[in-house]
């Protein structure tokens, strides 16, 4: 967040701050202003990233987000204001929301090893059910159901006010009867850890996909985990399309029985059996009472802020910021603020108490234009000031003498070439007056890089700060921010170098190869698969892009697209991943010989390739061939005995041919994943005999 140096215009807009940047646009706090000088409220701004503006696909999809959301008349859904075209740039004008997402809030509280209080959190979710309900059975201007569900109904996309009021935002990849989806047919959207059995099997998806990620948010509450976890990507998936997670209880027996039935009925595989609306969903959390008791909005608004206190909330700090420099209403400081702020406002237009580190680094510090009065003697209150300063100088002069007189005298190259040989603090004393060395651009990529491969993270970041000041518009320092930003757990402030090295650099894939690696971290399937696709594009011999492509389309259930994408690969150079995946893939297309041919392929050529004898075991079985399944599913548990799908599958095979080890299957089961134990086994029982007819 950053309050702009002075007020920008956007067409009738003013611009004061920027609040946020996302995977598609930033938003502003803006003010309209009518041609004859009539003043509107303020109003979050959200534009589209510059390099994203030729891309007719996101802008379809930013534009769809406006038309569905304006659809909706709610106190639960954040308000459409405005929709425009400015200069070639759309724009979305919508209400300016005080507060946080809940993804912030649980965060915040998580940071301090805690929970949100139980009661919050079920006030947060029925007050975004209640606005999501509504969208759900929103008509057109001719009174035509639209038919409407989310996609993406997450944490990160309810906000919670400072004054409790709660609203669904950001309908980026909701789907409409009449309008479709916000991105291309078939793409799987959303963050799959929210995602229902139907949306990952690529099945048809109506409202009450929504329910079921209103089940998990649920789950994570009462549970601290979610309710489908594995040790890779395609295993929760691959979880998440079995259905069947451990009830609550089980995690936690304090949990009520009546909030563990709402929770699992609202997670049911399927969807015929969950709750049929949200207004359901409501109406079960609101009849349990007792400790399931709803916090009020008035407790609500109460947590929120005593989590985010205003004085050490930026986002708040930001806002306040915002208001002060908007010439709209002209800012008069409280009597709290005190008299000294007052004269600082009065004679410099902005609080004192904005602090050195909160100034564009790109702005240098103005020289005084008040003439001095003559010369005065220091006050005692600048004594301590002065005996500082002194202290620094003789302090910078020691560290002077010391780099002149003790240290190696190495130059860049020198520097860095001994540090590849050496580790730990003498890597780091070799490279940390480098930091303020006039180093080259490839000089700087690589101190970074054996940084990165230190696990130096805070350096790393500190070194992309200061080559941000050195070169503002170089997309090598918000690559470096980014990545070292995401191994220190800032998300968001990795996403936000991401995207600035991305425009910085349009042309350049390493910004999308970066991005797409930290969407799959995150469990952001179809950002990973975006961000593949867009490096993949950009640059088409970079095979390792392909093959992560062709790996999501193959996930997101997009076989016919998979095919093309991981035969280009496997024509190019062997990979076993991409082998073992476009022999997943032809099994899916019923081209059982093929993939048969293709799997056996890469187990010989990769013996070591996990998921090739995974595959190759249920194809296998497909064939009539158990004994031949059975090694290869324990094969690739040998190859990964913390991966839980092939033994769950023997289980399974063993459950259905009848086999004599099937108990001792079991029992492996329950002792190498206790965690897991129900729902795996759950899935691995003998079918009773069918009952002959009368």
């Amino acid at each position: 967040m950053e309050t702009l140096g002075s007020p920008a215009w956007f067409g009738q807009y003013r611009l004061s701050s920027r609040i946020a940047t996302g995977g598609m646009a930033e938003v502003y706090v803006g003010r309209h202003i009518t041609p004859d000088g009539q003043f509107g409220p303020m109003v979050a701004v959200k534009r589209l990233l510059p390099h994203l503006v030729k891309d007719q696909a996101i802008v379809r999809m930013f534009l769809n987000e406006a038309r569905i959301t304006a659809q909706i008349n709610h106190p639960n859904v954040v308000r459409i204001v405005d929709l425009g075209n400015q200069a070639g740039e759309p724009y979305i004008a919508m209400e300016l929301l005080d507060g946080h997402t809940f993804a912030d809030l649980r965060e915040k509280v998580a940071e301090e090893g805690k929970r949100v209080p139980v009661g919050v959190t079920l006030r947060v979710l029925t007050d975004a059910c209640r606005g999501l309900d509504a969208a759900h059975r929103a008509v057109d201007e001719q009174g035509q159901p639209l038919r409407l569900v989310h996609r993406d109904f997450t944490p990160d996309n309810i906000h919670v006010g400072f004054s409790g009021e709660v609203k669904v935002i950001d309908f980026g990849v909701a789907k409409t009867a009449m309008w479709g989806a916000g991105t291309e047919p078939g793409t799987l959207k959303g963050k799959f850890f929210y995602m229902s059995p139907e949306m990952i099997l690529a099945k048809p998806v109506d409202h009450r996909a929504d329910v079921f990620a209103t089940g998990v948010m649920l789950y994570e509450q009462l549970c601290g985990r979610r309710p489908f976890t594995g040790n890779s990507v395609d295993e929760v998936v691959m979880r998440i399309a079995q259905g069947n997670p451990r009830p609550p209880r089980a995690m936690d027996p304090s949990v009520p029985p009546a909030l563990d039935e709402v929770c699992l009925r609202a997670l049911e595989h399927d969807p015929s059996k969950r709750f049929q609306s949200l207004q359901q969903f409501i109406d079960a959390l609101e009849a349990i009472g007792g400790v399931a008791e709803l916090a009020s909005p008035d407790e609500l608004g109460a947590y929120v802020r005593q989590v985010f206190p205003a004085e050490k909330d930026p986002r708040q700090q930001t806002l306040r910021r915002a208001r002060e420099v908007d010439p709209s209403t002209p800012y008069m400081p409280t009597p709290a603020q005190g008299s000294a702020q007052a004269e600082a406002v009065l004679r410099e237009g902005h609080p004192a108490e904005v602090a050195a580190d909160e100034v564009a680094a790109d702005q240098p510090a103005q020289p005084s234009t008040q003439a001095p009065l003559g010369p005065a003697a220091p006050s005692t209150s600048r004594l301590p000031m002065i005996a500082g300063a002194l202290a620094l100088v003789v302090a910078l002069a020691g560290a002077g003498y010391w780099f002149t007189h003790r240290a190696p005298t190495l130059t860049p190259d020198e520097a860095i070439a001994r540090a590849r040989t050496v580790q730990g603090t003498e890597r780091e004393d070799l490279l940390k007056p480098l930091f303020k060395a006039p180093l080259s651009p490839p000089q700087f990529d690589q101190v970074g890089t054996l940084l990165i491969e230190a696990r130096d993270w805070p350096d790393a970041l500190a070194l992309a700060e200061l080559w941000k000041v050195k070169a503002p518009t170089d997309a090598r320092a918000f690559l470096l921010e980014g990545r070292a930003s995401l191994m220190l757990r800032k998300g968001k402030k990795a996403d936000a170098a991401f995207e600035k090295a991305s425009a910085l650099s349009p042309g350049d894939a390493l910004a999308d190869v970066a991005q797409a690696e930290m969407r799959e971290l995150q469990g952001d399937a179809a950002g990973a698969l975006e961000a593949w696709s867009r490096a993949a594009r950009k640059s088409p011999r970079d095979w390792k892009a392909r093959a992560r492509q062709g790996y999501w389309l193959s996930q997101a259930g997009r076989l016919d697209e998979a095919t093309p994408v991981l035969t280009a690969v496997l024509k190019e150079q062997f990979d076993g991943t991409s082998a073992a995946e476009l022999g997943f893939v032809k099994f899916r297309k019923e081209d059982v010989r093929g993939a048969l041919t293709l799997l056996r392929e890469v187990v010989k050529r990769d013996p070591g390739q996990m998921a090739a004898h995974y595959y190759l075991g249920a194809v296998l079985y497909a064939q009539g061939e158990p004994k031949a399944a059975r090694a290869e599913y324990l094969e690739a548990d040998r190859l990964a005995p913390t991966d839980s799908r092939s033994m769950s599958a023997l289980c399974e095979m063993q459950a259905q041919t009848k086999d004599a080890e099937l108990e001792q299957t079991r029992m492996a089961l329950a002792q190498r994943f206790p965690e897991q134990a129900q729902a795996l086994l759950a899935r691995c029982v003998p079918t009773p005999p069918t009952p002959a007819a009368p």
